[in-house]
């Protein structure tokens, strides 16, 4: 297959120049953010458009499958499926930090960690987790589920969703291409999540049962092993005994856990700061919508707003077919507020509980900035839970979200990359079980010479370069979706 070989071929070049890959991956970034963030920003105010488009139009009234089709899964479920894919382990990682990285370098020429850079670093992380992030995928969702249940199209693909854009080029090179980039993109995906994910589980299994860093790299080797067998057992059982029921599981321990952050930050205090919090994101939107720093250096959001959509527009093949495949039954409308709205709340629960907690240790002296600063991410979130009651628990907690956060992610990835790899007879055909267990294997594959390459770094380059092509094929969605859904009366 060609996204195989493609893949194949970046794991030897990354392996055999690995000095020279580290080498180039900060000029690479740099360069492709300074010169293609507005590019990004585009694709995301397309999305954003597109989205508000389909929630107010009659086109909203749409059911996927007719009219007289019913969802196959209930709303809680139906949620909390799209919510864990698309977050896994970030959500943890950044919840915690986020904050306290953008409070140290802030946007709009604000001082570094006074009150009012931690304002805004708060107003920040909301914006890049919620109703514009969310927008990202809506396109997909919807030109890939109109096209399948719809149009009876039986190919759940990029492609197909460009179909009426492409016409007769869909079935040739261009459209041959578009399915590689969204394959590619599905894989790729789970990847950077794991490269976000790993470097802390590491830690945190090294801090909770006393392991030398000399074996830190065989420790990521068992930690994937377990992983594949992990994912290969839930992506084997499918979507409704598998990938649903360890959603659920997700997301019941991980809003209990902030829940418990949220008590222990103080609930007055956080509801006071979260006031002031909406009341800068409603100031600001249509900046931080367009903000692209022109006359300045670029440093935020390039490194930020700009990585934010890159990564994310990665996820959109992956979103895009996985939530068409969960939302039959369901409205247009339901599909686009589905994830802007509720998708974008649970993210906002996260960023508000775990963010203000770590607001609130660095007033009160524990320097979480010094200890990004000094020895990276990992280690940040290390000080924040060692600061924490019951230290060694909230440790062993935090491992196990992140576990199944990945679970959950890498699950929904090789379920979607078997699909679009697999030719289907009807629409209600589901690849090969094997299949799926093959991807989840690649996946971590990826990932382990990823960490090998440079960690985070490799991670936001990996984004933008997936995520440049990916931006252009949304415009090619949006127009194919609008046209469809114009034709069909």
């Amino acid at each position: 297959m060609p996204t195989v070989t493609i893949i194949v071929l970046v794991l030897a070049i990354v392996s055999i120049r690995l000095e020279r890959v580290q080498g180039v991956v900060d000029a690479i970034y740099a360069f492709m953010s300074r010169n293609f963030g507005w590019f990004f920003i585009l694709a995301n105010l397309g999305a954003f458009a597109f989205s508000l488009w389909i929630i107010i139009s009659p086109k909203g009234k749409i059911r996927l499958g007719g009219e007289s089709c019913k969802p196959e899964y209930g709303n809680l479920s139906w949620v909390a499926m799209m919510f864990t894919t698309s977050c896994s382990a970030g959500l943890i990682v950044f919840g915690f930090i986020e904050t306290v990285i953008y409070a140290s370098a802030p946007p709009f020429q604000i001082e570094p960690l006074s009150i009012q850079a931690y304002e805004y670093a708060q107003m920040y992380s909301h914006y890049h987790w919620g109703l514009n992030a969310w927008t990202l995928y809506i396109p997909a969702s919807v030109a890939i589920g109109y096209a399948l249940y719809n149009r009876g199209k039986s190919s759940i693909s990029l492609g197909v969703a460009c179909g009426s854009v492409l016409g007769k080029q869909g079935k040739g090179p261009i459209g041959a291409l578009i399915d590689i980039l969204g394959t590619f993109g599905a894989v790729m995906a789970p990847v950077t999540s794991m490269g976000l994910g790993m470097p802390l589980l590491t830690l945190l299994f090294q801090e909770i049962f006393g392991i030398g860093d000399e074996y830190a790299a065989v420790l990521q080797g068992v930690i994937l092993a377990i992983w594949v067998l992990m994912f290969g057992s839930s992506v084997y059982l499918g979507l409704s005994k598998g990938i649903k029921n360890l959603s659920n599981i997700n997301v019941a321990l991980a809003f209990s856990f902030m829940a418990f952050v949220g008590i222990l930050g103080g609930i007055l205090p956080l509801f006071r700061a979260e006031v002031n919090t909406l009341g800068l994101y409603a100031q600001n939107f249509i900046r931080m919508l367009t903000y692209t720093d022109p006359y300045g250096d670029g440093g935020f959001v390039g490194s930020w707003t700009v990585w934010y959509w890159a990564w994310l527009i990665v996820y959109m093949p992956l979103m895009g077919v996985f939530n068409a495949r969960i939302s039959k039954g369901r409205t247009l409308r339901e599909v686009a507020v589905g994830q802007m709205v509720f998708c974008s709340l649970g993210c906002w629960v996260a960023m508000s509980t775990l963010g203000n907690y770590a607001i609130k240790l660095q007033q009160g002296g524990v320097d979480i900035a010094a200890a990004l600063n000094r020895d990276g991410q990992p280690a940040a979130i290390l000080l924040i839970l060692q600061n924490m009651p019951m230290p060694k628990a909230m440790m062993v907690l935090v491992a196990a979200l992140v576990f199944v956060f990945m679970a959950t992610t890498v699950d929904s990835s090789s379920f979607v990359a078997a699909e679009t790899t697999t030719k289907h007879k009807t629409a209600d055909d589901h690849a090969p079980r094997w299949m799926r267990v093959f991807w989840a294997a690649m996946a971590c594959l990826v990932t382990f010479v990823l960490l090998r390459v440079g960690g985070f770094g490799a991670v936001q380059v990996l984004a933008i370069l997936a995520g440049l092509p990916l931006a252009a094929v949304m415009f090619l969605v949006i127009a194919s979706a609008v046209k469809m859904l114009k034709k069909d009366r």
